[in-house]
């Protein structure tokens, strides 16, 4: 018998071998049956439901951490749609459907000064916190569902007791509150997409994760129907609403918690370089992301504020005297592309022309070491060059990304060698 081919679709697919037997002269295809899950031919709906809702390739095409984000993340979508309609529901009423004493015009009203709070609040929270929905994109997506569910139960608990008198004011609060959902919710989803998508298949993966969404949203929205049939009481209400919230807040918190990001922001940086200065280990992306924090606070922190990117006018002004200026550029190696300095409010960090997100990591890894101890910067340099290669070494091993980063760093450049 002699073997052709040998062919495997992706890394859980059967196996085929493509061979020409002693007897025969024609080529024949031989599945092979061993220990891997294979996806038999019979199993025709399985192919036809991953073809629709999984991206192209899974799971060699998404990261690990996929399948555990996408459930929690079904899960969430289910509770908030069954709330949405709920919501719709008391909003309808509030802005006085059903009522003959509100007439078409002031309900459009309502609706239209509810649609421009949203549309003013979409802008200004861009605006005012676009740059973080990168840097803590597992913060903010929680942040946000946090938010989606306080507008609901505003339209949930409030709305009704005041259906006259104070109804416009109460939507455009909620409506405020979910226009920053939709901004900070989308964008750390791309965030998220952006990690998940291996293969450079964003479009792909956004796409079927929309698709998973609509159908979850469209089976939600029947039973939420369903469930206002059948509600004959406030407190039923409430109640159902109550645990939906619940349910909703430990599924996003579950989904966040499923990520595993590889790439270093402040608070994943000083996780891995607390463990490495305390016992020159390095931790895995798995473990530092199970120790960083998703709702508020820092796991580690700093006694004080490490500004990166700072005009050289800060540094002026702090100093003055051109000696002690010359003393601080001379503390460093000629070839760097940051220097770091102490004032009465932070740790600036001054960065070059050249610099690279490398050395961004290279400039916070020495501005850590510099809070640790003041005189490392002078007395120790070469030490803490040789840590900083370690690490690096260390963190590339374990599978760190770091040729890019999260950091917040302002766009200030400068040049001191010339």
């Amino acid at each position: 018998m002699k073997i052709h081919f040998r062919e495997q679709y992706g890394t859980k697919g059967e196996e085929i071998l493509y061979v020409t037997p002693a007897d025969q002269g024609n080529i024949v295809r031989v599945p092979l049956r061993g220990d891997k899950p294979v996806i038999h031919e019979k199993f025709f709906l399985i192919r036809v439901l991953q073809n629709i809702f999984l991206p192209k390739g899974y799971p060699d095409s998404v990261s690990e951490d996929y399948l555990a984000y996408q459930v929690w993340d079904t899960v969430q979508a289910f509770c908030s749609t069954i709330c949405g309609t709920l919501c719709t529901h008391a909003i309808l009423k509030g802005i006085g459907v059903g009522n003959e004493n509100v007439n078409a015009y002031s309900a459009t009203v309502t609706w239209i000064l509810k649609e421009g709070t949203g549309h003013v609040g979409r802008i200004f929270f861009a605006w005012w916190k676009g740059c973080q929905l990168d840097i803590d994109s597992k913060k903010w997506r929680l942040r946000a569902d946090f938010l989606n569910d306080l507008a609901m139960s505003i339209e949930i608990y409030v709305l009704p007791k005041y259906p006259n008198q104070l109804s416009t004011q109460i939507l455009c609060i909620s409506t405020l509150l979910k226009a920053i959902v939709g901004v900070a919710g989308g964008a750390t989803r791309s965030a998220l997409t952006q990690h998940q998508a291996v293969r450079g298949n964003f479009a792909d993966v956004v796409s079927k994760d929309n698709s998973q969404e609509t159908c979850v949203n469209l089976v939600a929205s029947f039973i939420g129907l369903y469930l206002l049939s059948v509600i004959k009481s406030e407190v039923m209400l409430y109640s159902i609403f109550y645990i939906l919230v619940i349910l909703h807040l430990l599924a996003n918190l579950k989904a966040v918690r499923a990520v595993c990001l590889r790439t270093f922001n402040e608070s994943r940086y000083l996780i891995a370089l607390e463990e490495y200065f305390r016992s020159s280990r390095m931790l895995t992306p798995q473990q530092v992301n199970m120790m960083e924090r998703v709702s508020i606070g820092q796991t580690v922190s700093v006694s004080l504020n490490i500004r990166l990117g700072l005009s050289v006018k800060t540094l002026i002004d702090e100093y003055k005297s051109s000696s002690v200026i010359d003393e601080i550029v001379s503390s460093f190696d000629p070839h760097e592309r940051f220097m770091i300095a102490e004032s009465k409010k932070c740790l600036g960090v001054y960065l070059h022309f050249d610099t690279r997100p490398e050395d961004v990591l290279k400039a916070y890894f020495f501005a850590v070491s510099y809070l640790q101890d003041r005189n490392q910067i002078k007395e120790k340099y070469w030490d803490i060059q040789t840590k900083w290669q370690e690490f690096l070494n260390l963190a590339q091993k374990e599978g760190w990304l770091i040729n890019q980063h999260l950091l917040l760093v302002d766009e200030y450049r400068l040049d001191w060698k010339a």
